[in-house]
């Protein structure tokens, strides 16, 4: 059940990415990637393994889906890097969830430019990237607080849930 609900929720992220956010008219040329801030999100829940594998499926869907102008396989790679890098890094400590987050953010347009550069992709040029970088980081730092608190609520409510079992306890007898 709960791994058709991540496939829905993966789906909804990718359809509001391509009908809302890339059609608003923001303010730096850009807008914040939902996809991959939804892969870190779903890595730093569920561990590195299902951080590759929900990053590398999300990154092919992103791929192909219109309006895709670039080689398949170039989002695929980066987002599966990112997710193992930010599971991995949760599996850890929770500390190095949230700085890796915040690493991947700054680097990730970074490496999908340069999956793009090595692959040959002639689109790719540092002087149209360098200028639209700040702004993307920007909202993809502001996307990323907010998707902190509701993964600290969801895995917080977990986690006291599962500390304080519930039922009846068992009773001491004095010896």
């Amino acid at each position: 059940m709960r791994g058709m609900a991540l496939v829905l929720l993966a789906g909804l992220i990718m359809i509001v990415q391509v009908t809302v956010v890339n059609r608003l008219p923001l303010p730096g040329g850009t807008g914040p990637d939902l996809v991959l801030m939804g892969v870190m999100f779903l890595a730093l829940t569920r561990g590195a393994a299902a951080g590759a594998g929900i990053g590398f499926a999300a990154g092919l869907v992103t791929d192909v889906l219109p309006p895709a102008a670039h080689v398949i396989g170039q989002y695929a790679l980066v987002f599966c890097l990112v997710g193992y890098l930010v599971g991995r890094a949760a599996e850890r400590a929770p500390g190095f969830g949230a700085v890796t987050v915040i690493a991947m953010v700054i680097l990730a347009p970074l490496l999908v430019a340069g999956v793009g550069g090595l692959l040959g992709d002639p689109r790719v040029d540092w002087r149209t990237l360098l200028p639209l970088w700040p702004s993307l980081v920007m909202y993809n730092l502001a996307i990323a607080v907010v998707a902190f608190w509701l993964v600290a609520r969801a895995t917080g409510e977990r986690r006291r849930r599962e500390a304080v079992p519930m039922g009846s306890y068992p009773v001491r007898r004095r010896v």
